[in-house]
């Protein structure tokens, strides 16, 4: 017989038994709770995040909208910039081609110009550049024919003057040649010719007492200023101790001092000596040189062989002659033609009036 027993388990088997199921669906019950918060977190999370990625779309379609607005924009602008440039190139080529002609206009405008001038040029504007000129051609006068530095130098500086009142830059060139002649006019080392001859003709006046080298003669007084006696023989003896006394006198006269002379060798001495001095003062005159240098030699050489330079006047006027003779008279003087030659090239022909001479 079966034991009763061993067919019904004990109670507290039974219990756990029963209790074990319960947790175990307790368990899937939290489990699921779990994922379904999970799915829909994550549900509004994709939710979320489709409505982000909607609006960055909508946000992205206005971007490009406003892109593609702007590229249309840009697209009209550049065409017109196109047209701009293809009419601006179309007016530089024009306007260069009319640019070929200029050249030709200019010349003819400025011979145009120039005709213009001519025509309306007064008498007074035509007379100032006359006059220019002939005060430049006095210039050239005085200096070639008469030396004169100091006229030429006024001429030229009138004639400055002149151009300079016309107020044309044309004549720059010639004002220029101007300066630079003054210039050169200034330069000159002029003589003193005036005072030259000043000491010219006092060596002149002073020659004909300079003292002769030698003895000169003199002639026999026809009456002596002494009285004679009253009585007979006292007075024929002064008489005959007079006419003895003057016929025969004794003077000791050597080699170095000279012969005797006569009171007209003397003389012919002098006037020699004047001459000779005059001679360098006409060749001062006439700005000789040559001439002037060899007439103050030969008055040196003159001076020390016929006359007494022991004395101090003979001896004053042979250094004077020394002083005066290596004097140049006859500087080199530049040349002034020039400032007028220029002037000739500048002025039309036919419109230079006649200049008395």
């Amino acid at each position: 017989m079966a034991d009763p027993g061993a067919d019904n388990p004990p109670l507290s088997a039974q219990t756990s038994d029963a209790v074990r199921p319960a947790r175990r669906q307790h368990t899937y019950s939290r489990l699921t709770t779990a994922l379904t918060v999970l799915a829909l977190a994550a549900a509004v999370y994709g939710l979320w995040r489709l409505d982000s990625i909607r609006d960055r779309l909508d946000e992205i379609d206005v971007a490009t909208r406003a892109l593609e607005s702007e590229r249309t924009f840009l697209r009209a602008e550049l065409k017109s910039i196109e047209e701009r440039s293809q009419q601006a190139r179309d007016e530089l080529v024009r306007r260069l081609a009319a640019l070929d002609d200029v050249p030709k206009q200019l010349q003819e405008l400025a011979s145009a110009t120039e005709e213009l001038r001519g025509r309306a040029e007064g008498p007074e504007r035509a007379w100032s550049r006359a006059e220019a000129m002939y005060l430049l051609e006095l210039a050239q006068r005085r200096l070639a024919l008469n030396r004169d530095v100091d006229t030429a130098i006024v001429a030229l500086e009138s004639a400055d003057a002149r151009l300079a009142s016309l107020r044309d830059a044309s004549f720059a060139p010639v004002r220029q040649q101007i300066a630079r002649e003054l210039q050169a006019l200034r330069g000159v080392q002029q003589p003193d010719i005036t005072g030259i001859s000043a000491r010219l003709a006092s060596l002149e006046e002073r020659a004909t007492h300079l003292p002769v080298k030698g003895i000169v003669a003199t002639e026999r007084a026809d009456a002596r200023n002494e009285e004679l006696p009253t009585s007979f023989l006292p007075r024929a003896w002064a008489i005959a101790r007079g006419s003895i006394a003057d016929l025969i006198r004794v003077r000791k006269v050597d080699d170095a001092a000279g012969g005797i002379v006569t009171k007209e060798e003397a003389l012919l001495r002098r006037e020699h000596l004047r001459l000779l001095l005059f001679s360098a003062r006409a060749a001062l005159a006439r700005n000789d040189d040559i001439a002037y240098r060899d007439a103050l030699a030969s008055a040196r050489t003159w001076l020390g062989q016929s006359f007494d330079v022991a004395q101090p006047s003979a001896y004053a006027a042979l250094n004077e002659i020394r002083a005066l003779e290596p004097i140049e008279i006859d500087p080199p003087l530049p040349d002034i033609s020039g400032s007028s030659a220029a002037l000739r090239r500048l002025m039309p022909r036919g419109s230079l009036p006649a200049v008395p001479e």
